[in-house]
This record gives structure tokens, C-alpha cells and sequence, in this order.
């Protein structure tokens, strides 16, 4: 019985020094908190590049507003409106990463 003892104690104490041990490694693993200034600066390269984005598919839009399909009738309206549509969504989402930016820099 005393043996048994023994060993439940010891496996009891290399378990307890285990999971210390993972729970240090992962405290280590964790990235450093950014300064909300550098998250903010992020969300603004976002905002840019989104606009970057929607620029681009206006453009594409207005592209595909002139051209005719190969077989000479119909038109690209579809495709327009698709890139219409894109162009709007990033425009949303550069609004969206401004705003959170803004809220960033505030604190």
C-alpha cells in the first residue's frame, strides 16, 4: 500500500510540474500586445488599400460599360453592375477600418 502511495505521488507531482510547464510555454507563445496607435495605423493602410480596391473596380466598370461582346449584341451590364457592386463593398469596408482606426487612435 505504501508503494502505491509512492507511485500515485510521484506520477501526481511529474502531472502538476507538466502542466506548469505548458501553461508557461504557452503564456511565452503569445504575441506582445500592440499599441492600439499601431493597430490604428494598420486599420488605415487597410482603408487605403480598400479604396485602392474600389477605385480599381470602378474603373473596370466604367470599362465594361463601353465595350460590346464578341458576337456584336447585347452588352457587359451585368458584369458592370457586379463591379459596381464590388467598388461599393470596399468602399463599406474602408468606411469600417476608418471608423475603427478613429476609435483606436481616441484611446
Amino acid at each position: 500500500m505504501d508503494r502505491r502511495f509512492n507511485v500515485l505521488a510521484t506520477l501526481c507531482a511529474v502531472a502538476l510540474l507538466a502542466a506548469g510547464s505548458l501553461t508557461n510555454a504557452a503564456e511565452e507563445a503569445k504575441p506582445p500586445m500592440q499599441k492600439d496607435s499601431e493597430v490604428a495605423a494598420e486599420y488605415k493602410s487597410e482603408a487605403t488599400q480598400l479604396r485602392e480596391k474600389a477605385g480599381h473596380h470602378r474603373k473596370l466598370a466604367a470599362l465594361y460599360k463601353t465595350r460590346t461582346p464578341p458576337k456584336g449584341s447585347g452588352n457587359y451590364a451585368s458584369v458592370a453592375q457586379h463591379c459596381e457592386k464590388l467598388a461599393k463593398y470596399y468602399e463599406d469596408a474602408a468606411r469600417e477600418a476608418d471608423a475603427v482606426a478613429s476609435e483606436l487612435g481616441k484611446q
